[in-house]
């Protein structure tokens, strides 16, 4: 009753102290009396230690210190169900680690050695002294700070190291899936070269490469195509330990790297069907959905991973000639005949698309596109390599046609879903159409919202009648206003004068016909509306810094 009396005193005193305290610490012994000396003797508030509970036997303390995980304890060697020394144990197997004092009315060489073995910091003899109790705890408090400091800096490293590996890997993938010219090629001439400069574990053995595929990311978010890192997850439970992997989650599906040893070839097949099933499987959660696993073949060479990759990508765009979902081997489609990019697209028929893109002209793209449809129709059961080629040459020339790195980015993953969401080649150039079909439309939309109805109709009209030697009259009367009012509205809403935009939109097109034809440049200076050849001339020169037969010289094809 005493001992209740003078606890409840000493936690009212001590409340309003606790969210401040620096170190915690539990007292177990069996003996009411010692806990309650303890108490009297330690200088708690002077080293800002708080005492967060009193136990009295093993089972007692080890639940309270697995609950509450203080930084230390004060244990009796003597209690009853678990003495100090099998605590000390039990905590240590719970994944606790406070630092431990323990208490004894006696020396024995068993328990001291014991002590020593589990890392004990002191051990101190009943009767307790007040003066060894206080510097054992200023001790065991200087411990925890060191071991606090040690933990911060340890973490401080980790979390720089782990910056280190991950920007080295961002080059590696870079590298990989872009050929990222700032990577130097060397780096993958040996596993000791590669594993130095990306930090990554390679041995030598074999090597796959393997692309996921699967409709889910036209269904959830296309950044996080397989659904809150469900596919890292499947990957750990279906590749086995001995196998080193490396995977990034991109627009294009998750590329995936495996190493390993002779031996496990059919292991690994087993595993890469393994994940593909327990992918399969979400169909239970998203309905039915598409899913693909391309795989390379077998290489030894870290250097050939470049290779692998190419495999693998066209092994997955084996499905649509396929047609059918599963597991696809490079082999299954290697043999099957090839085609160019000119035969689905020409040079000349880029052009005019991306000029559809950059001019918004609508209807010519739809005229084009059928006529490409109409090739990818024919080509459907060729090599799915060169449609995958094919198809990313001309997703390269569409990003590139836009200068904002914003709409660059929009645009490739817009693009790449036009295969994602295809079952066949022909509905990927559909699909293509389509996507840049809603780009017009929307920049269309835009325009007339910023522009409003006059400018708009003024700027068809130039981009219509630029050979023609048309006047600001000309223009104000197509867009019905006028042309004092059409040349505020040029300078308001395009931020150059009529003439200059007039000047600009010619020279574009002139630029186009030295690049692309075999005509003269007296030929071109009429097609674009200058007859003088030499007022054109001088006119391209100073617009450009070179004159016109400069300029073919070193951008015709």
């Amino acid at each position: 009753m005493c001992y209740k009396k003078y606890n409840d005193t000493y936690q009212k005193q001590d409340k309003n102290r606790r969210m401040s305290v620096k170190y915690r610490v539990i007292i177990a012994d069996d003996e009411p009396k010692i806990i309650q000396l303890i108490r009297q003797l330690g200088h708690w508030q002077e080293l800002d230690i708080e005492i967060v509970d009193e136990c009295r036997n093993g089972v007692e303390a080890l639940e309270s210190i697995v609950r509450n995980r203080p930084d230390f304890v004060l244990s009796d060697i003597q209690m009853p169900v678990y003495d100090g020394i099998e605590l000390i144990r039990r905590v240590r197997d719970a994944d606790v680690d406070p630092l431990f004092v323990l208490i004894s009315g006696y020396r024995h060489f068993e328990y001291a050695r014991s002590a020593i073995q589990l890392n004990v910091m002191d051990y101190l003899l009943k009767p307790i002294d007040e003066k060894q109790l206080n510097d054992t705890l200023r001790t065991i408090c200087a411990r925890i700070d060191e071991r606090n400091r040690l933990a911060e800096q340890s973490k401080t490293l980790y979390v720089l190291q782990e910056n280190q590996n991950r920007k080295a890997m961002e080059r590696f993938w870079a590298k990989l899936l872009y050929r990222d010219e700032t990577v130097d090629d060397a780096c993958f001439a040996s596993e000791e070269n590669c594993n130095r400069e990306f930090h990554t574990e390679f041995a030598p053995g074999c090597y796959q490469v393997f692309c996921v595929f699967s409709s889910l990311s036209a269904i959830l978010e296309k950044s996080d195509a397989m659904g809150n890192g469900r596919l890292e997850v499947y990957i750990k439970e279906s590749f086995p330990d001995y196998v080193r992997y490396y995977g990034n989650n991109t627009y294009m599906g998750y590329i995936l790297i495996a190493n390993y040893s002779e031996e496990k070839k059919n292991e690994i097949r087993q595993a890469v069907l393994a994940l593909y099933y327990k992918i399969r499987d979400l169909r239970e959660i998203y309905g039915d959905i598409r899913l693909s696993i391309g795989c390379s073949q077998i290489c030894h060479r870290i250097s050939d991973i470049f290779t692998a990759f190419e495999e693998a990508h066209s092994a997955e765009w084996g499905r649509l000639v396929l047609t059918r979902n599963g597991v696809l081997d490079y082999d299954q489609i290697a043999q099957l005949p090839g085609f160019s990019m000119d035969e689905l697209i020409t040079r000349e028929e880029i052009q005019i698309l991306l000029d559809c893109l950059r001019y918004l002209r609508s209807e010519e793209l739809g005229d084009l596109m059928e006529r490409v449809y109409q090739r990818a129709v024919c080509l459907n059961g060729r090599n799915p390599r060169d449609m995958m080629m094919s198809f990313f040459k001309l997703q390269t020339e569409i990003i590139f046609c836009f200068e904002d790195t914003e709409r660059q980015t929009r645009m490739q993953e817009d693009v790449y879903y036009a295969y994602l969401n295809a079952r066949n080649f022909q509905q990927v150039i559909r699909n293509i159409y389509l996507t840049c079909q809603k780009y017009i439309e929307e920049e269309q939309k835009k325009l007339k919202e910023k522009m409003g109805k006059p400018i708009q109709l003024a700027v068809r009209f130039v981009r219509e009648h630029y050979a023609e030697q048309i006047s600001l009259e000309d223009v104000a009367g197509a867009g019905n206003v006028s042309p004092t009012y059409m040349s505020k509205l040029f300078k308001s809403e395009m931020q150059i004068g009529f003439n200059e935009f007039l000047t600009q939109v010619r020279l574009e097109e002139s630029e186009k016909l030295l690049e692309n034809t075999n005509l003269t440049v007296r030929e071109i200076a009429a097609k674009v509306g200058y007859p003088d050849e030499k007022y054109y001339s001088k006119l391209f020169k100073k617009n450009t810094g070179i004159k016109p037969t400069d300029y073919r010289r070193i951008y015709s094809g």
